[in-house]
């Protein structure tokens, strides 16, 4: 879940997101629009004449306040693909935009998690791949202050998210161990301290039923080689420039050069 953030601008994708979403556009481009009524409800959930202009605008017109009802909608437990997978390539757009789709940002791509396993084709597969690594890299490289398509969810939910969507996150957790930048690492410390570290486990409430997940996550945390390249990250970033203790509602007051302390102390350990 977020807080109110600033959301990433609609004509400045960076290049790398650009691409990724653009490639999206021509993988999917054999998915016509639904000819049928969207798998939703329209007797308290969306609006039918939002519904109709879902299945009738040009695909690149359909907004963010569409999605929003449409994926807030009660649903069939598995989604027919040809709806989906046809709206997929702007839902990426707009996700890539920080745009809001959803009440809670983990369920952003629930629907295509839905959908059936074999639905998407190798091609389909490889660029909705490539997305979310595009997506995920460059959410790393922002700041909590920067405008990012994180949109104010930390990288744990973003993964999450991806999970619940069916598209793998082992690459993406692969590149974070790469990255070296220093916003990468502050994600790194921010998302562990506040949702894994207390108890070792992924505290999420959208995570308490995908064992897979937590188990994926787990694994990589407490690896003693991941922790000693993330030491190492901590130890070259100059956290007496980072900003001091903000407070927070829990009662607490954490800010960035505390949480990268109490972090470091964790998986040095």
């Amino acid at each position: 879940m977020k807080p109110n953030a600033p959301a990433a601008q609609a004509a400045t994708l960076p290049s790398a997101l650009r691409e990724a979403v653009d490639a999206a556009y021509a993988a999917f481009q054999r998915h016509g629009p639904p000819t049928q009524m969207l798998d939703v409800c329209t007797g308290c959930c969306m609006d039918e004449a939002m519904e109709r202009e879902m299945r009738r605008l040009p695909l690149r017109e359909i907004t963010a306040r569409h999605f929003y009802e449409y994926n807030s909608s009660a649903k069939s437990s598995e989604q027919p693909a040809e709806e989906m997978l046809y709206l997929l390539p702007r839902m990426l757009e707009l996700l890539a935009q920080g745009e809001e789709l959803h009440h809670s940002t983990e369920l952003y791509l629930d629907r295509l998690g839905r959908c059936p396993a074999d639905a998407l084709s190798r091609p389909e597969r490889a660029a909705v791949d490539a997305f979310a690594l595009a997506f995920f890299r460059e959410g790393l490289g922002r700041s909590a202050q920067e405008p990012s398509p994180f949109h104010g969810a930390n990288a744990f939910d973003i993964l999450l998210m991806f999970h619940i969507g069916g598209i793998a996150i082992a690459p993406l957790l692969a590149h974070w161990l790469q990255d070296d930048r220093a916003s990468a690492v502050l994600h790194y410390a921010d998302g562990s301290y506040w949702d894994f570290w207390g108890k070792q486990r992924i505290q999420n409430a959208f995570s308490e039923d995908r064992p897979e997940f937590q188990t994926t996550m787990k694994d990589w945390l407490l690896d003693a080689g991941h922790r000693q390249r993330f030491s190492r990250k901590i130890l070259a970033i100059d956290a007496q420039a980072l900003e001091g203790p903000q407070p927070c509602g829990c009662g607490s007051h954490m800010g960035p050069r505390q949480i990268l302390e109490a972090v470091f102390d964790v998986i040095s350990e």
